[in-house]
């Protein structure tokens, strides 16, 4: 079954508030994985923008939602910040060109582990177990979760030079360590809203434009 994928700004808001987040939230989430990500130069080692825009991605994600009454975790070793009234799981991801996109998936841009697989698969079962109490013949739309399992959600970010594409999504499973196939991905910045604005640092100078992301 394809993944539902919700793009319409009026849609990605609904969705969002069911979820507990507002979409400015999550954009504060993007802007810095997209600053950490940018702060980077090339005396750093290879992997530090993608190191850097994941921990700082991180923290600002467990600020928000800590001060909102979510609480801060560690899913086998996966940071996180769970929501126990809605029995969800937000962790944050480096993602690839695909994110955004209808047509195609994003996958991370470095292989996950045991805990990521273990999340993505306790989203299928909680998903079909859901439908198997309910008999129902469609996914649920509401938090999509069943008593006793929680449903993780990742903030995917891909950012390269001037572009920007960001969603809240679902995964159902993870091949290979790679995500492959997702319940449900929710558009915070897609590819109509290219040339979205960063802060990013100027060329030779230490100083920075400080242009938030954000939609048009």
């Amino acid at each position: 079954m394809a993944a539902k994928y919700l793009s319409n700004p009026i849609d990605v808001g609904n969705r969002l508030e069911e979820l507990g987040w507002k979409v400015e939230e999550l954009l504060e989430v993007v802007d810095a994985m997209v600053q950490a990500r940018n702060s980077c130069t090339d005396n750093d080692p290879a992997s530090a923008p993608g190191w850097m825009a994941w921990k700082d991605g991180t923290r600002r994600l467990r600020e928000i939602a800590r001060a909102k009454g979510l609480e801060k975790a560690d899913f086998d070793q996966l940071p996180c910040v769970i929501d126990k009234k809605r029995n969800l799981r937000f962790s944050v991801g480096n993602t690839d060109d695909g994110t955004g996109l209808e047509d195609r998936v994003p996958q991370n841009r470095s292989k996950k582990g045991a805990a990521t697989d273990r999340a993505a698969t306790d989203n299928q079962r909680s998903l079909l177990d859901y439908l198997q109490d309910t008999s129902v013949v469609r996914l649920p739309t509401a938090a999509a979760s069943t008593p006793g399992h929680v449903m993780s959600w990742f903030l995917c970010v891909y950012s390269q030079g001037d572009e920007v594409r960001a969603e809240l999504s679902c995964p159902t499973s993870v091949d290979s360590g790679f995500f492959s196939d997702f319940y449900e991905r929710i558009i915070l910045i897609g590819p109509e809203d290219g040339g979205v604005k960063v802060r990013r640092n100027k060329p030779d100078d230490d100083s920075e434009f400080d242009i938030p992301v954000s939609r048009k």
